[in-house]
């Protein structure tokens, strides 16, 4: 058995003011806690610092990790968007599975024990299978003429059976909704109520997606003559993005809205309104990398919003490190609590994947990891990964 103590803990919810003793069996399964004095001294892992559960990265792309510093920061969503199409597939087989590999590696070294991966093709099913980190993958569809539904959900009915027959635990979900029709929503929708897996979009990145969705103006028209793609089928709502198309996706079970970067205090407090289960996922550092702004993080939490903490990937990122998406909301929002900081990188995250029965916390039975972390200056550090 091992028993392991710091000068604070933090089980994935609170602080414990009475800084007890974690138990682990031989496997560092979480047996229980006791009292310190309980304990022979000697017998105590003892760290200066702070212990947590293991991190959950709500959202990844796993998939691109081949492109880190391909793309150069602060061009915009539009731009971004036409490099990562004309780019991501002109690597080798063996120069993706490269990057794939080593990305896995770091996260798992750097104390993150779970992860919600968009996948758009089977790149990375070979190294989830064998990865210590636990996958939630999320099978992403795009389809944005209606025309086009059955059989852009064709296409992704067999990548998911290419998922289980791994088994990866996986569900259906769309891109974003400048990129997915209503009717596919609705076919992913009904595919999903059977499973009640959770389900995650991309929602508000860029300011130009409310005014596609109201006007049929900006640069998503411009992307889409970028890619040759008639829409005259579209026809603007006069409404935001988020809420022209959350009712399509209103029978899902847990649903992550992911960057969320320009979403209104009016749009929060409608969508909470709206539905029952929702978790807003942060990528500070891929919001800063692609657009060079921030989310209104006081809007969130002035309607309670449960947020999660996602690293994106590494085409618009330089590490996926959920310490430092850490250390930026803490460096940009510095009333943020430390608590509930972490609070959204561990039990939020897995309760938003519905993996909070092993994971986000110290569960009796189970190794949800064990991170030991240093705080100076409103920073944290991953000082060690204790399992």
């Amino acid at each position: 058995m091992r028993f392991i103590s710091a000068t604070y803990i933090f089980d994935g919810k609170r602080f414990l003011n009475d800084r007890p003793v974690l138990v682990l069996d031989d496997n560092d399964c979480f047996l229980e806690y006791r009292k310190r004095n309980s304990v022979e001294k000697s017998k105590v892992e003892f760290y200066d610092g702070i212990i947590c559960p293991g991190f959950v990265n709500a959202h990844c792309h796993l998939e691109l990790s081949h492109m880190k510093g391909l793309i150069a920061e602060e061009g915009r969503l539009l731009n971004f968007a036409k490099e990562i199409i004309t780019k991501r597939r002109t690597f080798s087989k063996e120069q993706i599975q490269a990057g794939i590999v080593e990305a896995d590696k770091f996260m798992w070294e750097n104390g993150i024990v779970a992860v919600g991966d968009i996948s758009n093709t089977p790149d990375t099913f070979e190294v989830k299978q064998k990865s210590p980190i636990f996958y939630h993958t999320f099978i992403e569809l795009i389809g944005f003429n209606p025309e086009h539904a059955e059989g852009a959900f064709a296409l992704g009915k067999e990548l998911q059976r290419g998922a289980s027959r791994m088994d990866l635990i996986n569900s259906l979900v769309p891109h974003a909704p400048y990129s997915v029709s209503e009717s596919l929503m609705k076919k992913i929708a009904a595919d999903v109520e059977h499973t009640k897996y959770p389900v995650s979009i991309h929602n508000q990145e860029s300011a130009q997606e409310d005014l596609f969705f109201q006007k049929k103006e900006g640069d998503f028209v411009e992307l889409y003559d970028f890619l040759k793609m008639p829409i005259d089928f579209f026809e603007p709502s006069e409404l935001s993005s988020l809420q022209t198309y959350l009712a399509h996706l209103g029978k899902c079970s847990n649903l992550l809205l992911v960057h969320n970067t320009f979403t209104e205090s009016e749009d929060i407090v409608w969508a909470n309104n709206f539905y029952r289960e929702l978790y807003w996922c942060l990528c500070p550092n891929a919001n800063l990398y692609i657009e060079n702004t921030l989310p209104e993080l006081n809007n969130f939490i002035a309607d309670n919003c449960r947020m999660v903490v996602g690293t994106d990937s590494l085409a618009s990122n330089n590490s996926l490190s959920i310490t430092n998406e850490i250390n930026v909301l803490l460096k940009f929002y510095s009333w943020a609590q430390i608590a509930d900081v972490l609070k959204w990188a561990t039990y939020n995250g897995a309760e938003a994947l519905g993996i909070e029965d092993r994971f986000g916390g110290f569960i009796k039975g189970k190794n949800a990891g064990i991170n030991c972390l240093s705080y100076n200056r409103n920073q944290l550090v991953l000082e060690k990964k204790l399992a």
